[in-house]
């Protein structure tokens, strides 16, 4: 098969060229743990992020190494000179990291969990003031042409509910189930339409369907629809969700959004778990700082694949969660 120029080739960083102070045997390895897919895929040099990866660790006497993602494949990765990268599955031990897509690309996250909520950046400080602003706006509407297109946004007087999964189950990272979040919402918006949409990748029995049509019979101003997310988005008033990424997208649309479980977006947005229902809900009427927000989010705390220091901010992350490279 041939490679285009400038593609990864995990062969390559074995090789003693790569590292001329150290023998090829003698090299540590990131063991870098995908499904079969994925796998298939990075082996071919066709996945941006971890062509980056295999660069960054060479550049520091480490091979790059591909491992099937089951459990018993990760139950071996065990603490030594080689280190392991699971992507999206919970670190094991030490020397163990998670690779997280940071909701759209080229952005992404390199952590000690696979929890979004428990993320460095959700237990981080947003301080508006300090953001550059003649850096953040440019930002910020690039980024809001490539997520929302350049379409006219407003506010016609309904609230987005973007529905995720298991609808009548209550989980720890939750305030509430959403059933419960649905009543909740109802009582504390008593004027707008709620406009509530169903995951396409979650699967939902008879009973959640029931559900839905109990509230829909009950409140007229209950709607469950089937839409376009970003036409939603920039349309509705506000975002009610659990922790949906839509949530995140709506900022760029300069949507507020009311959270019922925890997420590494929170700062800004009407959250129940710390302010309870009442006041999350009035949050919805503050202007939050959107634009400053959004660059502090994805430009100071995420690796940007598309950045010409790409390599150097994966190095960056991977030693302040402690690894020696």
């Amino acid at each position: 098969m041939v490679q285009a120029k400038g593609a990864f080739n995990p062969r390559r960083f074995r090789q003693p060229y790569a590292n001329p102070y150290r023998k090829p045997d003698a090299m540590p390895d990131v063991h870098l743990y995908l499904p079969p897919k994925m796998r298939e895929d990075a082996e071919n040099g066709a996945i941006n992020i971890i062509n980056l990866i295999g660069k960054a660790v060479a550049t520091v006497g480490y091979g790059l190494k591909f491992n099937d993602d089951t459990v018993q494949d990760r139950k071996r990765a065990r603490p030594g000179k080689d280190l392991h990268l699971f992507h999206m599955q919970d670190p094991t031990g030490p020397h163990v990291l998670n690779l997280r897509r940071a909701y759209t690309y080229p952005f992404w996250q390199i952590e000690t969990t696979n929890n979004r909520w428990d993320f460095d950046i959700a237990n981080a400080k947003f301080k508006a003031a300090a953001i550059d602003m003649t850096l953040a706006r440019p930002f910020f509407k690039r980024w809001r042409s490539r997520i929302l297109g350049d379409d006219l946004r407003s506010r016609d007087g309904f609230v987005f509910m973007p529905l995720q999964g298991r609808l009548r189950e209550y989980r720890s990272f939750q305030t509430m189930s959403p059933q419960a979040m649905i009543e909740a919402t109802l009582e504390a918006e008593p004027n707008r339409e709620i406009r509530a949409t169903l995951h396409p990748g979650e699967t939902y029995d008879d009973a959640d369907f029931a559900m839905l049509e109990t509230f829909s019979a009950r409140y007229s101003r209950f709607k469950a629809v089937v839409g376009d997310a970003r036409m939603l988005v920039r349309h509705c008033d506000y975002v009610v969700t659990q922790n949906s990424s839509v949530a995140l997208t709506g900022f760029f649309a300069k949507k507020p959004a009311v959270l019922f479980a925890g997420i590494d977006f929170h700062h800004i947005a009407g959250s129940v778990a710390r302010a309870g229902v009442t006041k999350a809900f009035a949050h919805t009427a503050v202007q939050a700082p959107f634009v400053a927000y959004m660059y502090w989010f994805f430009k100071t705390h995420m690796i940007n694949g598309g950045a010409p220091d790409a390599e150097a901010q994966i190095l960056a992350r991977m030693r302040a969660h402690g690894w020696p490279v």
